[in-house]
């Protein structure tokens, strides 16, 4: 086996590091959690209306925070903590993850359309995580009073080096100008009143595809969905 490359290297360390200071900053938001919430149920009834909100703000942010190291740990595990690659079935995959989110799905009266899907090499758990992102974006970021409807295709063409599997939705869309920033770590489009999350979802889905040598991108325009394109190398 050919030894890392210096990238590679760099980025594993990164990952490491990465692991290491987000588990150690879990300590301190799980106490101020566990304290918080203690003053609150001690303190219920006796507080006047501001330091009643003052309270339930410190308890919120603490959560959030608690939230974000969560999400830090996961993305540092894709690289460091990947399971092996095998044969998936992306058909399977894509009816496991539909499964899972078939109350959200519900609950908006999204349609869900699924093609043909190929077999790649991949962890299969990961790649689960991916599809998941990518369906509960399509269903979260939708127009109002515009019934939802995500088509999840693929190009197979036989003989290509990597497959092209589209996740495409009707929803609000994005400038394209913001194609990029949406893949970043804990960047956020939208105020976390109307579009809650924490903006990390993207990123892990780009991050596993780039772990199994494929990427994401995105094709989109406001008010006029998106098109979230994975490339995956084709299975041997």
């Amino acid at each position: 086996m050919a030894e890392p490359g210096k990238h590679e290297t760099a980025g594993r360390e990164m990952d490491q590091f990465l692991y290491a200071v987000s588990h150690d900053l879990q300590e301190p938001f799980r106490k101020v959690c566990t304290f918080g919430e203690r003053l609150a149920a001690k303190l219920a009834g006796r507080l006047d209306d501001a330091a009643g909100d003052d309270l339930a703000r410190m308890l919120g942010a603490a959560r959030r925070g608690q939230s974000m190291i969560e999400g830090l740990l996961l993305l540092s595990r894709i690289e460091t903590r990947g399971g092996p690659f095998t044969r998936v079935d992306l058909s399977e995959t894509i009816a496991g993850v539909l499964k899972d989110l078939r109350d959200a799905a519900d609950a908006c009266g999204a349609e869900v359309e699924v093609g043909p899907l190929p077999v790649v090499r991949a962890d299969a758990s990961q790649m689960a995580m991916l599809f998941a992102a990518l369906i509960d974006n399509a269903l979260k970021f939708r127009l109002p009073a515009i019934r939802p409807r995500i088509r999840v295709t693929a190009d197979c063409t036989g003989g290509a080096p990597d497959y092209r599997i589209v996740v495409a939705d009707n929803g609000i869309g994005i400038d394209p100008h913001h194609a990029e920033r949406i893949f970043t770590v804990f960047q956020r489009l939208h105020p976390r009143d109307v579009y809650p999350g924490l903006g990390l979802g993207l990123t892990i889905a780009r991050r596993i595809a780039r772990r199994h040598g494929g990427d994401i991108a995105v094709e989109s325009a406001p008010n006029q969905g998106s098109r979230f394109v994975v490339t995956l190398p084709a299975a041997d």
